[in-house]
Order: structure tokens, then sequence, then C-alpha cells
């Protein structure tokens, strides 16, 4: 999976001009020339089809979420193999003025354990597909190893904020109150353990249900059959129904025992979030590709059309199928920073919200789960941290980020109006590439 030699810094597409750059970066604005590999065009096609084959193999369906060669090909086509449905665009799109800083290649970062490197070296012999960096409203950084900037890639994990986002915003309308419990607004799990869990429980991973995605006891929820998210998974597809359940999700959904008191764990888990996703559905009467698509994805000038994935049952896979290009993640990310009005005529992310991510975490039980105490060793010099409505970190200076399984994040640094996104095949911490870009941007 490593990849190394040129790739492709853009400066300006939304003009029609690419700025494209080799091993040494330079910047040539007449430069069309695409000088390194790019995973849809060039995999032979022998290959693709032996990548199709696999993945539509009941077998391997699972292996889908796991950096490999072949998932490297699959995160960027994922359409085909997953049913979709399109969050569809509309309307002018916004610009994203240019104001390439050839200097961020060469910001210095230290994962622990290991040495220095560069923001360019990372991008050289990391498994990243793409960075993009953008400040007070600019693109300042951006560069792909294996895809082009018109390619749509997998968020996973990342799109978690997503469903969060939505139920936030219908909780601002009075539509949702995150004090009451899950089952008032989804029936299907009236009369079970879900009575017993908020809305805001759900939001911050902190149900005290069981069926986590790592704890209990042995962090094997994805290889036990006999674990509830194991269950889970096979009843909307992502697993193989080997034992033949023929389970629902709600089937499952309503097996979940309490098990402790909410709001004492950081207890990571996706099942939460399609969760947040029913009630979303059953508040507005919509699939989530609609409610997202009208509430935010034609109001912020969307470069692209996204898809999200979605089972059969036609339930949505928000928590981990989202699908859209990088420059497109980056201006939904923008919505959560200073430079909002760069993108939208509107405020579509209330100042309301951004506060209750910065200040509604609850640091003390953050390391009480596997994923708090993941994040933690990326920061071992930070006390503090938090999560907050399916973000993972909240730094205490108000920065927050989400990741996804394989190695694709969104940071926001409101202070310094600073956002960072990437796409990868296989995640090697760059949250903290990505907080060093934030602090060195906050020095000019």
């Amino acid at each position: 999976m490593k990849r190394t030699g040129a790739a492709l810094l853009v400066s300006t597409i939304l003009a029609g001009t690419i700025a494209a750059s080799t091993q040494g970066h330079a910047n040539d604005a007449s430069s069309e020339q695409l000088d390194h590999p790019v995973v849809s065009t060039d995999t032979p096609l022998q290959t693709i089809r032996d990548i199709f084959s696999y993945f539509h193999t009941p077998a391997n369906v699972v292996q889908i979420q796991v950096p490999s060669d072949k998932t490297h090909y699959a995160w960027q086509n994922m359409s085909g193999f997953q049913y979709t449905m399109q969050i569809e665009r509309d309307g002018p799109i916004s610009e994203l003025p240019a104001r390439i800083d050839p200097a961020i290649g060469e910001i210095s970062f230290t994962r622990p354990g290991m040495s220095p490197e560069t923001v360019n070296q990372h991008l050289d012999t990391a498994t990243m597909d793409g960075l993009l960096v953008l400040h007070k409203g600019d693109v300042v950084f951006e560069r792909y190893t294996s895809m082009r900037p018109f390619d749509k890639h997998q968020w996973f994990s990342s799109g978690k904020v997503i469903a969060g986002t939505m139920v936030e915003l219908l909780a601002s309308e009075g539509k949702i109150d995150v004090k009451k419990p899950v089952s008032d607004y989804v029936k299907e799990l009236k009369g079970s353990d879900w009575d017993k869990v908020t809305v805001e429980e759900t939001l911050d991973m902190a149900t005290g249900l069981d069926s986590t995605e790592h704890e209990e006891p042995n962090d094997d929820a994805r290889t036990n059959p006999e674990r509830g998210w194991y269950k889970w998974a096979v009843s909307i597809g992502l697993f193989e129904d080997k034992d033949n359940l023929n389970q629902s999700p709600f089937d499952v959904l309503r097996g979940m025992k309490k098990v402790k008191p909410g709001h004492t764990a950081f207890e990571y888990n996706s099942i939460n979030t399609f969760v947040l996703e029913l009630i979303v559905n059953e508040v507005t009467g919509k699939t989530i590709n609609e409610v997202f698509g009208d509430r935010v994805w034609r109001k912020m000038g969307a470069q692209n059309d996204a898809f999200v994935g979605v089972t059969k049952y036609g339930l949505g896979n928000s928590w981990g199928f989202t699908n859209s290009t990088l420059r497109d993640m980056g201006r939904f990310a923008m919505l959560f920073s200073p430079s909002w009005n760069k993108v939208s005529k509107e405020q579509i992310i209330p100042d309301s919200l951004i506060d209750t991510i910065q200040n509604g975490g609850k640091p003390e039980i953050y390391l009480n789960g596997f994923v708090g105490r993941e994040m933690q060793a990326s920061f071992p010099d930070i006390k503090g941290l938090a999560n907050r409505y399916q973000w993972d970190i909240v730094f205490p200076d108000g920065d927050f980020y989400k990741g996804g399984v394989g190695g694709q994040g969104i940071y926001i640094s409101p202070s310094t109006d600073t956002v960072v996104v990437w796409f990868s095949t296989g995640k090697q911490q760059e949250e903290i590439m990505a907080r060093a870009i934030v602090q060195t941007l906050a020095k000019k």
C-alpha cells in the first residue's frame, strides 16, 4: 500500500486550471498532466473485475471495511459495491479561492514512537489518497496521490457527524428534545431498553447499552457471531449471515440491554449513529440523503453530487458509507468555521451547535472506552480531551476532529478559521498532522 513519487497539487479547479506538481511540488498553473497512477483509470480491467467478484462473494463482504489493495479501488468507486442513494447538488458552485502555500508541505510533525516527518513526506510514503487545507476560506494546500480532484471517496465514520448534525438542527427547531428517550421517536424500539436511553446519550456515544463496537470484554465485536454488534452488522448486510438468523436491524436493536448508566463512558458504537439516522427519518418523514441534501448540500454550493449507502431495507448507512469529493467534504467542514459565508448564503450551523460541541463534552468519561484511549495516544501531552455529538476529539482549545476507520478525517479549528480534510486507505494518525498544520497556520 506504500505510494511514492509524483503527486498532484491543485490550485484552481473551479476556474478550470490545474496546478500540478511532481516530486518537487513546483507550481505550474499551465500544466494539466497527471504524473501519478490514478486508481480509477490505471487499475487493469481484469483486476477491476476480480475486485468486483471478490466483494460480491458473501464471505468477503466484511472485507470492504479493511484497507487493502482491493479497497484502494473500491473506496473510490463504492457505488459499485453498495446500494446507494444520491445526495444531489443544485445551484451555483461556491468558489474556493486558491492561495497556495507550498510551505505547508514542509510542516513537520511527529507521531508517537516515530521519527519526525513533513506533510509531503507523509503523503509520499503513507497510504493517503488526498489532503486539502482551507484557511480563512481559501485553499492553501491541496494534494492527491491516487485520485483525481473530481473522484469521490469513502468517508467511513467521518460521515457520522452528518446524522449527528441533522439531529441537532432538528433539536434547535424544537422538533427533537435530546433529553427524551430514543424510543419516543422510533416507535419500533418502544418496550426495549432504548426506553432508558436519551437522544443526547446516543449523540455522545454514551448510552450504557451492551453490543458496543470495541468493549465488552475482548474487543471482538467484528469477529464474534455471538456479539450484538456482529449481529447488527449481519442484519444490515455488512457481514454474511452464516447462521441464517434473518434478523432485521430492529430485531437486534430491541435485544440490546442497558448495562451501565448513560454518560459514564465514551463507548464508540456505529449503532448509535444508525439510530440517530432512524430518528431523523421518523421526525422528517424523509431519507437521510434528502434531509442532508435539502438542509446542507444544496445550500453550500457543492461542486458534485455525493451519495450515501443504504441497506436492503431502505435504511440509511450514513454512519459509514457517505462518499464525496475532497473539496465538497471541505465545504461541509467550512460550515463549522467562521468562513461559512464563503460557501453558503445562510448560517447553516448555528453558533449554539458549535458551542455545545466545544463546551458540552464530558472529559471525565473520555478514557473509559477504547476509542478515547486510542485518541489520547495520539495526543499524550494534551489533557482534558472530550467527545461530543459524534465528534471523536474535542480539544481544550476548541478544535474538533472526526475520523474514519480507514483513515479519512475532518479537523476543524474555529479559532484559527482552518479546516483540514483528507482521504486515505489506511489510518496512520493523520489527526496529528492536521493539528500541526493548524497550529502552524495560527501563527500567520
